[in-house]
């Protein structure tokens, strides 16, 4: 199975899981940069803000209008007066959300994403940073996507943008359809398997423990490609 989603900054991942009987709606993850402070934000639909605000006890109360005439809805984080702000901006169909550290107030946050032009996208929004904002030299653009395999496997695979994305990598591993296939080492504490391609490194999380057999053989089959 085939899906298509941009990242944040407008590159667009072509993913193919053959193995997958459903991908649902991914999630794209970015950090963007400003005087040394970084700001995360998430996008997805209305069922990833959803679950987002319910796992975190948050309630957007409050709405503002940025300069550029987007509205930012936005409220306390986990609703605690000490904690930072959730907050989020709808793009189109999808909305663009996160939360702020306790020293990042409305008026900074508001500064902040008024330079970002939010481009609305049916493959998802694509954000360009201005002024004194940038994205972050130290984060991947990353896409998360869960995929609900033959077997009724639920997996995810956490997709992230290679910052040279010239060639691929040699490294151990086996060369297998869509790059070089390894998978993490009996000592580590998470067990995962890991597809380098030339433009992206899919990291495959299984549901359980015993399912990375499955998983790693999952991947051995999926690409991972810029459109």
């Amino acid at each position: 199975m085939r899906t298509t989603r941009r990242l944040l900054n407008g590159e667009t991942l072509v993913l193919d899981v053959p193995s997958a009987q459903e991908l649902p709606p991914s999630a794209s993850i970015s950090v963007l940069a400003q005087d040394g402070l970084e700001l995360e934000l998430n996008s997805g639909g209305p069922g990833h803000l959803e679950h987002y605000l319910s796992v975190s006890g948050s309630t957007l109360t409050e709405q503002v209008q940025l300069r550029q005439g987007t509205t930012l809805r936005y409220g306390r984080y986990g609703g605690d007066p000490a904690s930072g702000l959730a907050f989020s901006v709808q793009v189109g169909d999808h909305d663009v959300f996160g939360f702020t550290v306790p020293s990042l107030d409305l008026e900074g946050l508001s500064a902040l994403l008024s330079q970002v032009e939010f481009t609305a996208d049916p493959a998802g929004p694509v954000l360009t940073p201005g002024g004194s904002v940038d994205w972050s030299p130290f984060r991947t653009h990353d896409i998360a996507q869960v995929a609900l395999l033959d077997s009724g496997q639920r997996t995810l695979l956490d997709v992230r943008r290679t910052r040279n994305g010239v060639t691929r990598p040699s490294g151990p591993g086996l060369d297998v359809r869509g790059g070089r296939l390894s998978r993490s080492s009996e000592e580590d504490r998470a067990h995962y398997a890991v597809l380098e391609t030339a433009a992206f490194v899919v990291y495959g999380i299984p549901g359980t423990e015993g399912d990375l057999d499955e998983v790693a053989t999952t991947l051995g089959q999926v690409t991972a490609e810029l459109s």
